[in-house]
């Protein structure tokens, strides 16, 4: 019946009446896609990430959005973001109602059929202490026989095996300021939080440390957040992003951007 239909309005009609026509009988042509529309709906869960992700009714979406958006913008496509419960993207991901969302390969459980840019920046769990204690911690045994405070809901990989074996005293809270302040307090001998993230705490909370913090780096279990989109359709764009990232990093409009958030 559609087979006919269609050859009967081919027949009749011009292409772009035929278009229209489709689209009012809820018809749809076949490889037409939101990446045919230059439309991308980007998802950012409601708690986000600061200074990473942050929802804002404003235009800062975090370093990672404000770059996704920026660039996506320069390449001609328009962003509608989306701040919803991160179930509730989820859920209309795999509806094909988020076009893209935001993550690191190693913390997103299924990227079948999905494509990625590459990483925007780097994220990486550091040990924070007050600097009277300052020591650099050369490797994670160095924590053996301590107190750490970590954060409700976070994994971390290379310390996994020594929280469940006890190898030192692990503590939890869930927030980062109360992390920052337990280190300060010296409830806790360390702290795990990635520096980017301490520094935005500190900066938007007042907070003031004597004697100060230090953060040992480098980092461990590093990622590199990039954007994930959940469609081989969007291939193309992937590679355009690709290339413009690269000049976007060299010419300093990336720094522009960590700027506005440290």
């Amino acid at each position: 019946m559609l087979g006919l239909s269609m050859g009967i309005l081919r027949v009749k009609f011009p292409t772009k009446v035929l278009f229209v026509i489709l689209i009012a009988a809820g018809l749809v042509l076949p490889g037409f896609s939101h990446s045919q529309e230059r439309l991308i709906r980007f998802g950012i869960p409601d708690v986000g990430y600061p200074p990473y992700l942050m929802r804002s009714a404003g235009d800062l979406h975090g370093i990672v959005g404000d770059t996704f958006v920026e660039l996506a913008s320069a390449l001609g496509y328009r962003v509608e973001v989306v701040i919803q419960p991160e179930k509730r993207l989820k859920r209309d991901m795999k509806r094909g109602k988020i076009d893209a969302m935001a993550n690191s390969l190693e913390w997103e459980s299924d990227t079948t059929n999905s494509v990625w840019t590459e990483g925007i920046i780097r994220v990486s769990d550091n040990v924070v202490m007050t600097a009277d204690r300052q020591m650099d911690i050369a490797n994670l045994d160095d924590l053996r026989d301590t107190k750490v405070v970590l954060m409700f809901g976070y994994t971390y990989p290379s310390l996994e095996s020594m929280i469940e074996t006890g190898a030192f005293e692990a503590h939890r809270t869930n927030r980062f300021e109360s992390l920052l302040k337990m280190v300060d307090y010296k409830r806790v001998d360390y702290g795990i939080i990635d520096m980017n993230v301490a520094r935005w705490v500190i900066r938007t909370n007042n907070l003031l440390f004597d004697p100060p913090l230090f953060f040992a780096t480098p980092g461990f279990d590093e990622v590199e957040f990039r954007i994930i989109l959940y469609s081989q359709k969007w291939a193309p764009f992937v590679q355009e992003f690709n290339a413009a990232l690269v000049q976007f990093k060299s010419n300093g409009r990336l720094e522009n951007i960590l700027n506005k958030y440290r």
